[in-house]
């Protein structure tokens, strides 16, 4: 795998548990993260650290989410750092030891979140990602058809990502392949959007013949079939009562 991949292939514990338990686990941390004081803050960064090192997977998979803090660290710099007074200029303000503070703890929080998420699609496959949200869906089948629908369209979303990237991948070499590239960035613009097109009649012929293929194993709307990934092991109980006292020491933290 390539540092643009989604998933990172490998043998860890990390990959190996259930994504159950690993949805499960970076919904309530992301949760608690927005709740918990730095005390919390620096467990989850001293836990992150351990769960990339232990995963092996490669730090350069976090470079995307660069540009994306750094701009965010600028907004909340200057939406909290930046103090005025009520019936001043903008210009006539200072900068604010706290709110600098704050937007720092801001900025550690999403961080996290980011970085946990990051990680998560790292060592899930897309399709185990869906099914371990779908399960936390179950229990709303009961009450509205509207639930699985969701349920369904979350699995095959992530499911069907990774396939869309890759077809737009072999489109664009197939254009590359045909040379002549012209050097302007409008035709270049129109070159990009030609080959949106044949990605799009992919995408349809693709879910035409899915949906084909649900309906003849006797899929409908409001139907729903539980789907276990794997039986729970010992190693994710393990991790089951690890998230459980992660998670209580964010809450005392509180």
């Amino acid at each position: 795998m390539n540092g643009q991949e989604v998933y990172w292939s490998g043998e860890s514990a990390l990959h190996r548990l259930d994504p159950r338990l690993k949805a499960g686990a970076l919904a309530l941390v992301s949760l608690l993260l927005t709740l918990t004081r730095w005390q919390g803050l620096v467990l989850t960064s001293v836990a992150l650290l351990v769960l990339v090192l232990s995963s092996h997977v490669p730090l350069k998979i976090f470079r995307g989410m660069l540009l994306v803090l750094l701009w965010l660290g600028l907004f909340y710099g200057f939406a909290a750092g930046w103090a005025w007074p009520e019936y001043g200029h903008f210009w006539q303000g200072h900068w604010s030891k706290s709110g600098l503070l704050q937007a720092l703890m801001m900025i550690w929080r999403i961080t996290l979140i980011f970085a946990l998420t990051r990680l998560f699609a790292a060592v899930t496959l897309p399709l185990e990602q869906g099914l371990g949200i779908v399960f936390f869906f179950a229990p709303l089948t009961r009450f509205s058809q509207k639930a699985t629908e969701f349920a369904l369209l979350i699995t095959l979303t992530l499911r069907f990502i990774p396939l869309i990237l890759e077809e737009a991948a072999l489109i664009w070499k197939a254009r590359m392949i045909k040379g002549n590239w012209p050097s302007s960035r409008l035709k270049r613009s129109w070159e990009l959007l030609q080959l949106i097109v044949p990605l799009i009649l992919l995408s349809l012929r693709r879910a035409e013949e899915l949906g084909e293929t649900m309906l003849a194993r006797g899929y409908g709307s409001g139907s729903y079939r539980t789907i276990l990934v794997h039986e729970r092991t010992g190693m994710d109980r393990w991790g089951g009562m690890i998230l459980g006292v992660w998670g209580l020491l964010l809450l005392v933290w509180h």
